[in-house]
């Protein structure tokens, strides 16, 4: 009867039913029943966690964790009570940590069963990670997680696998173009296909780009795929092809590209538009199309095709090293050592941190994965599936767990948060509830790097910008001409609510660590819909209907001046737009800089890789070495840290020094991550004024990993401080003089930020 009434409220729960039970006694059950299904689920995840990061056994290293989540959770539900949760536990981990004991009772552990009759032909092995790469999408660079004395698997593969073919594009300028293709996807268990076209500009910056991002290819039949966009003015030529991201293999056939002409589509030639020569993945006589990514093939195939007799194939076959475990620091858990925690109610864990090793496997070895790995090829990773749902939050709450290095620098109760996305993920029924759910889930911890991406609709926007401005929600920007809206005008309802409860909605999907980076995600993401779908704003008093007509444009800049590299300002100043100018334009415009009266450096934005500017501000060399700083993590829950790796830039000056000019830099909470670090040394060194409002308060090298059903999560993996040591994150670089945007400002077209910059120069 008890299994009978679980089952049914499961199935209540799946389907997002909302209503009352019949009665009082079926409403406290079904009450009851929900709290326990969260508590053996916060069980697993904490079990989860311990285990894939922590215990360092053969069998927990060759098994696909993301599916192994979701057939964790399917298990975990069909348990009663506690006594047959930890029957669970034991039955599912056992073959890959047959040494982990899951019990009632917190008995003392068996050192026997992991203990072999003669250790002289063994070694201690153990996890220990510098950040976090076990799971990653990274498998090298700055994260690494290593099995010390044992071998670990690194896939140096690309992120995708890519075709493409290259035209100039100076006698298409201002024409709209179309690129068709005919695409298929097979055996993807972690990817998606996609079409991409990008115009490059005669300045160096991109023009239209677009890679189907949104709305990606996951179909195994053949269909025709589209992107139509328009050459920009200034193009000078234009990079297409088709990619698959992760893995997979995609099949690409009957490939044009048009132009229009007096409303008509004039094809353009693309040799071997069908395949039908013999190979491709390097340009030669018969083809157009190169592809050269790491860890994927580029094919012919004749068995499979759209059109004639062949179509091209880029299949993921990864290029996967195998690296014995060298220590990566010197502390590390001594044989013996347990994470031995309560980790329900009366459930209790014993997890062996040591194993000892030959150099054939790990002691003691499973006899049972064969049977797990058959399973697990069978789970359900379906990406509306309640199961891979709560997977996919479970997973993600270990990451954050035991590496997101700032817990102490946000106040975020990430057991609560579990529970809550828990929960919402059993009511959760198509893919972008489940994307909300993630969105929702990560925004608490505060870290402008963390996005998750997923399935996306609503990538058009009206012809408006807006800001808020004097704690108003302000247009900034009309781009028809046509409407009866002016720049300044206030916003006062957004589809008849109040624009602060509609912000409010967007901002609780926003990962930010200030108000500046919120707000500055918040306006482009406020204003994302679907194609025509309408905007209903009440401004003084009156509605207006605009449509969502345009596709977005990332590249948009809300400041006139930033269309220019650099400029000469008032004969006597220079202004730098270090989100543009490259540091070549900078190295030949040294001599003019050494006779300005002053430089204005603008950073509301990115660096266009030109921090070498610093080294001519500096006087002597960098001692600044520990700014950026990568956990030691040989245990879980963030317990016994264990200290850093620490890291800097070690600059050293170059001349001409220009200090002895009056510098002034202008940032706001756009800048992030690598502007930070620009900025900490600008403000650690006391290199310039700075103007404007502080910075996003977020830096570090992110670390993205992904989950089943393709969502991928971007996230900070290392803590930066600022040069003196002090907490960067959640406050960012510090302006000197505060700047703030006025209405009267927006509606007179100043910029503020510029005005003052200026002036503090020529006083």
């Amino acid at each position: 009867m008890k299994n009978t009434l679980r089952l049914l409220i499961v199935a209540m729960l799946i389907i997002g039913c909302k209503g009352k039970a019949s009665n009082e006694k079926e409403s406290r059950e079904v009450q009851a029943q929900q709290q326990e299904n969260l508590n053996y689920l916060k069980t697993f995840a904490k079990a989860y966690g311990y285990i894939k990061y922590f215990h360092p056994s053969d069998e927990a290293s060759k098994i696909d964790w993301n599916s192994f989540a979701a057939y964790g959770v399917s298990e975990i539900l069909k348990c009663n009570n506690s006594n047959e949760v930890v029957t669970t536990l034991n039955e599912i981990f056992k073959p890959i940590a047959p040494s982990v004991v899951f019990s009632n009772t917190n008995k003392n552990y068996d050192i026997s069963v992991i203990t072999p009759d003669n250790i002289n032909d063994y070694k201690p092995t153990y996890w220990q990670h510098k950040g976090v790469s076990k799971g990653m999408n990274h498998q090298t660079g700055v994260y690494r997680s290593v099995r010390v004395n044992r071998y670990n698997e690194i896939d140096e593969s690309s992120d995708f696998g890519n075709l493409l073919f290259s035209i100039d594009a100076e006698k298409y300028r201002g024409k709209e173009i179309k690129y068709t293709a005919w695409v298929k996807l097979k055996n993807a268990s972690r990817g998606t296909g996609h079409l991409w076209l990008r115009v490059d500009k005669s300045d160096k910056t991109m023009g239209f780009f677009e890679n189907m991002d949104a709305n990606p290819i996951k179909s195994n039949a053949w269909k025709k795929y589209e992107i139509v966009g328009k050459v920009d003015d200034l193009a000078s030529g234009m990079v297409m092809g088709s990619f698959i991201k992760g893995k997979g293999t995609l099949f690409l056939d009957d490939v044009h590209l048009y132009y229009k002409e007096n409303n008509e589509w004039i094809e353009i030639l693309i040799k071997n538009n069908g395949f039908e020569a013999k190979t491709i993945g390097k340009k030669n006589k018969q083809s157009d199309w190169k592809g050269n990514s790491q860890g994927y093939s580029y094919t012919i195939s004749t068995t499979d095709s759209k059109e004639g007799k062949q179509a091209a194939v880029i299949a993921y076959e990864g290029k996967v090293k195998r690296v014995k475990g060298r220590a990566l620091f010197d502390a590390f858990p001594v044989f013996g050592e347990l994470i031995e925690k309560e980790i329900g109610e009366d459930i209790f864990c014993q997890i062996p941190l040591n194993l000892y090793t030959n150099s054939e496997n790990t002691y003691p070895q499973s006899t049972s994965l064969d049977v797990l790995q058959q399973r697990l090829s069978t789970v359900n990773k379906s990406p509306n599936d309640v199961s891979v749902f709560l997977g996919n939050i479970i997973n993600t709450y270990n990451v954050f767990q035991h590496f997101y290095p700032y817990f102490n620098e946000v106040d975020v109760d990430w057991e609560k948060e579990l529970a809550t996305a828990l929960q919402r993920s059993f009511n959760d029924q198509t893919e972008l509830d489940h994307l909300e759910t993630l969105q929702k889930f990560t925004a608490p911890l505060k870290d402008g790097h963390i996005s998750v991406r997923g399935p996306r609709t609503g990538e058009y926007i009206p012809p408006i910008n807006w800001e808020w401005i004097e704690e108003k929600l302000v247009i900034t920007k009309v781009k028809d001409k046509t409407l009866d809206i002016k720049i300044g005008d206030v916003v006062t309802k957004v589809n008849g609510q109040s624009s602060e409860n509609y912000f409010e909605e967007i901002n609780s999907r926003i990962s930010a660590a200030t108000r500046g980076w919120l707000n500055y995600r918040a306006k482009s993401i406020s204003l994302l819909a679907e194609k025509n779908e309408e905007l209903v704003l009440e401004i003084n008093s009156k509605t207006k209907v605009l449509n969502h007509d345009r596709k977005y444009d990332y590249n948009e800049l809300d400041i006139a001046i930033q269309k220019h590299n650099y400029k000469l300002l008032n004969n006597s100043i220079y202004y730098l737009n270090l989100d543009k100018i490259e540091m070549d334009t900078i190295t030949k415009l040294l001599p003019k800089l050494q006779q300005a009266k002053g430089v204005i450096c603008d950073l509301r934005g990115y660096p266009n890789g030109n921090h070498g500017f610093i080294a001519h501000l500096l006087k002597e060399k960098d001692t600044s070495k520990a700014w950026m700083r990568v956990p030691k993590k040989i245990y879980p829950d963030q317990e016994k840290n264990i200290g850093y790796v620490n890291l800097g830039w070690g600059m050293k000056p170059k001349k001409p020094y220009l200090r002895d000019k009056n510098i002034v830099f202008i940032i706001d909470g756009r800048a992030i991550s690598y502007a930070e670090s620009f900025m900490s040394f600008i403000e650690g060194y006391e290199l310039a004024t700075i103007v404007g409002q502080p910075t996003a308060g977020t830096n570090g090298n992110v670390n993205p990993f992904t989950l089943l059903g393709n969502y991928t999560i971007r996230w900070t993996g290392m803590k930066v401080v600022k040069h003196d040591g002090s907490q960067l994150h959640a406050k960012g670089i510090i302006p000197d003089i505060y700047v703030n945007k006025t209405i009267e400002g927006v509606k007179s077209g100043k910029d503020e930020f510029l005005e003052k910059a200026i002036e503090v120069i020529l006083n």
